[in-house]
């Protein structure tokens, strides 16, 4: 938001047909929006669009303004039948780009503002790194026993057939190897391109788990490999929040993502020998099981009494505020995980509130991605 005088926008909503679309618009006129307006969406339904004229002040509290009136606009849109979909925030003087042509539906409310939810934004307690030391690894075998027995071919990641999924994954256990350029390559590019799973996602997980408990990675390859296997499970939580207000307009329960379902079963699988690894694990790695152990509280329960030690130890700062989440979730305390959820999405604006009102979903499934996202943040912080 740098250089822009305030904030204004568009939020943008899909109903089911002409009917729905003119009266979700009139609702939204009638709550404020100046302008409003619909036509059929290209992927089926109407697509009404409602101007939000701000202006918002161009900083953390008008962005998070903006938010809370568009989560207003998406219950309205919610009692129509409607759920959010597209829209963002703009330089007020990109407004009438964004405006548009009309459409076959106009509602007007010339000189309204809708209603102003009130924004609290609290000071972030400090960022620190965490210790990389000691650190325990060795020059030893890596076993990827089972590689070449997996159908590859018949598997499928971004850009098409995972038949080069063994050659990646061997070389990322070889030490001589490019680290950085395998490790993008193999996950950024083709098996979580984008936070999307597909059919072979799944099945190179334990590969990474394998290569964490040989002992033969530094502790820098074994965030790296703890990072991507946070962000895959991830994906199941964070594909269910997004589905809850389609979910409720089509009147069906939300649905995680495709493949994201077999990604978490199959870190599950793995979380018990990673968790065997917490004694001998530095502070930056223990805090990073933390956080797997929370999402797998049935395995993560046997390092509770760790986890609050840890989280006393940086209290006060932003991994202890993690940690803090990480240990009411492996005790299942949903109250206690929603309360620091909420204080650290007041003071992280990079989580999504709208994780936190999705409703018909359990507190840990809620609270996962600001756990997960916070984590990842954390280690770049640190490494």
């Amino acid at each position: 938001m740098t250089g822009w005088s305030a904030i204004a926008g568009i939020h943008e909503f899909i109903v089911p047909d002409h009917t729905h679309a003119h009266e979700l618009a009139g609702a939204l006129a009638s709550h404020g929006f100046a302008y409003v307006t619909a036509l059929p969406s290209p992927g089926g339904g109407w697509r009404v669009r409602a101007v939000d004229d701000g202006p918002y002040p161009a900083d953390t509290s008008g962005h998070r303004m903006f938010d809370a009136v568009g989560r207003a606009a998406a219950v309205i849109a919610r009692q129509h039948g409607g759920y959010s979909e597209g829209g963002g925030s703009c330089e007020l003087s990109m407004l009438p780009i964004l405006r548009g042509p009309g459409g076959p539906i106009v509602c007007t409310n010339p000189g309204a503002r809708p209603p102003r939810p009130s924004v609290v934004v609290v000071d972030p307690p400090p960022a620190i790194p965490l210790a990389l030391t000691p650190d325990q690894f060795e020059d030893t075998h890596i076993d990827l026993a089972g590689l070449d027995e997996i159908p590859w071919v018949d598997l499928e990641h971004a850009h098409g057939s995972a038949e080069d999924i063994p050659d990646l994954l061997r070389a990322l256990a070889d030490p001589h190897g490019d680290w950085d350029q395998t490790l993008d390559e193999l996950f950024g590019d083709n098996l979580l391109h984008q936070g999307t799973c597909y059919s072979a996602t799944a099945p190179a997980l334990p590969f990474l788990a394998r290569m964490i408990v040989s002992g033969a990675l530094p502790v820098k390859q074994r965030l790296d490999l703890y990072g991507w296997l946070l962000f895959a499970v991830d994906q199941w939580g964070h594909g269910l929040c997004g589905d809850v207000d389609r979910a409720m307009a089509r009147g069906r329960l939300a649905q995680p993502a495709a493949w994201t379902r077999d990604v978490r079963c199959t870190v599950d699988e793995q979380v018990p020998a990673l968790l065997a690894r917490w004694e001998i694990e530095p502070p930056a790695v223990k805090f990073v099981l933390a956080c797997l152990a929370a999402l797998f509280p049935h395995h993560g329960h046997q390092v509770a009494d760790q986890i609050t030690s840890l989280a006393l130890e940086f209290d006060g700062t932003q991994p202890g505020a993690y940690l803090q989440l990480a240990e009411a979730l492996v005790r299942n305390r949903d109250e206690q995980a929603f309360a620091v959820a909420t204080n650290i999405v007041a003071w992280e604006d990079s989580h999504d509130p709208d994780w936190l009102d999705a409703s018909d979903l359990a507190v840990a499934v809620k609270v996962g991605p600001v756990l997960v996202e916070g984590a990842l943040r954390v280690i770049g912080n640190t490494v």
